[in-house]
């Protein structure tokens, strides 16, 4: 029988484990930067912000520790070892992956490319089921982190389209520190290793390299600091929704990849089938689904009553009634047809005051109140159009080479 809470116990230690290491806390600082840029370029915009800094890496750190703990566990499951992984050559192969695009510093890339020069040509010297397997993996537990993630760091943007229009949006950009815990198998002398309590079925994987004379392996757990990230952009589709169909896009993918892996332990010709499968599935997943969002009509355009809300801010009148695609359309008594009818309502509205609105085609009435002290209904409003600060969508430059060449060329 499969010592579920046995194996569970000590993946959740080795999981602590990592981060009481100094560098998972590196990359949490790291994270950190990087919302904070995020942050930065919202005020930019807005001239507020929904989320604290802290309340961001705070979140990142626990989502991290769940994907952690769940990778973990699928990783150990599979029997996905350290030792046939060949990761000299696959962050070297990432990192110029990385000058042609920033989006192709990803395992699926750089492990497919890596199993392909095995299958071809005999070199590196990977072990290609469990090296796919690992993308797998690590991609099932991204599709998880996702859909949990709801709506956090959902930060809301003015977006430049192709057609010159600018439409609200949100950039959904996700970073957390992976604390794992993977095997390694060593070598002892033959007769001294411990008790095997394990099923005969596992591991999945198995090593495909025999032991020295005289000696066979044992497996133990070794710790290892990973990141993930994602970024994405909803247009069209409320945040959550689009986190929602890209979770559940990359899970078919992730697990399609893990199935086929394992079977190509099996049957090698399917190492070919799944080694094409990680770049090109991958890339394909990604493509047709800016494809799809982008081709949709904008969702966040001013409506032709009314004021459409982009999002709210934290702690706010509005954070407690209002939601991204909501239009007002009375407060306190007071038609909402622009901005200036908004902040003639906010000026005479009471401390109490009442709030329509409509959702989804259905009109709402709420009442709220002014924090004490203050007057400020806390919306970010979809753009008019003549705003001065935007991000442009860009199609044709995302590589370190062209950051490079600018930086060069502004010289």
């Amino acid at each position: 029988m499969f010592p579920w809470a046995d194996l569970s116990l000590l993946i959740i230690r080795g999981v602590w484990d990592v981060v009481m290491d100094a560098n998972f806390w590196l990359i949490l600082a790291l994270v950190g930067y990087q919302y904070r840029q995020m942050q930065k370029s919202q005020r930019r915009m807005f001239g507020v912000y929904n989320y604290s800094l802290p309340q961001q890496i705070l979140l990142a750190g626990v989502y991290g520790l769940i994907g952690g703990s769940i990778g973990s566990f699928l990783l150990t499951l599979v029997g996905v070892t350290l030792n046939q992984l060949a990761f000299n050559y696959i962050w070297p192969v990432a990192l110029v992956l990385m000058l042609i695009n920033m989006r192709f510093l990803c395992f699926a890339y750089a492990g497919g490319l890596v199993a392909l020069a095995n299958i071809i040509f005999g070199w590196p010297e990977v072990n290609v089921p469990q090296l796919l397997a690992l993308v797998a993996v690590l991609h099932i537990t991204e599709s998880l982190l996702i859909a949990i993630s709801g709506g956090y760091s959902a930060m809301p943007m003015i977006v430049k389209k192709q057609d010159g229009r600018l439409v609200g949006g949100f950039s959904l950009q996700n970073f957390w520190p992976l604390p794992l815990v993977i095997l390694a198998a060593v070598t002892v002398p033959s007769g001294t290793a411990p008790g095997d309590s394990m099923p005969q079925w596992w591991p999945l994987l198995a090593m495909s390299q025999e032991p020295p004379i005289g000696s066979s392996w044992i497996y133990v757990l070794a710790p290892v600091v990973a990141a993930l990230g994602y970024t994405d952009m909803a247009i069209a589709s409320l945040p959550q929704q689009r986190r929602w169909n890209s979770a559940l896009h990359l899970a078919g993918y992730s697990i399609l990849l893990l199935v086929l892996a394992l079977l190509s332990a099996k049957y090698t010709w399917l190492q070919v089938v799944a080694a094409v499968l990680s770049p090109l599935g991958h890339e394909l997943l990604i493509q047709m689904d800016n494809r799809r969002e982008l081709a949709a009509p904008p969702r966040f355009v001013p409506p032709p009553y009314g004021l459409m809300v982009l999002d709210t801010v934290g702690d706010s009148p509005a954070a407690n009634v209002l939601k991204p695609g909501d239009i007002i359309t009375n407060v306190a008594g007071l038609p909402i047809n622009s901005r200036y009818d908004l902040a003639v309502a906010i000026s005479q509205a009471p401390t109490e005051f009442s709030m329509a609105f409509e959702r989804a085609g259905k009109d709402f009435y709420k009442n709220s109140k002014f924090k004490q002290g203050e007057r400020r209904l806390g919306v970010i409003l979809v753009p008019d159009g003549d705003e001065p600060f935007y991000v442009e969508m860009v199609t044709d430059r995302y590589g370190l080479i062209d950051w490079l060449k600018d930086k060069f060329r502004k010289r």
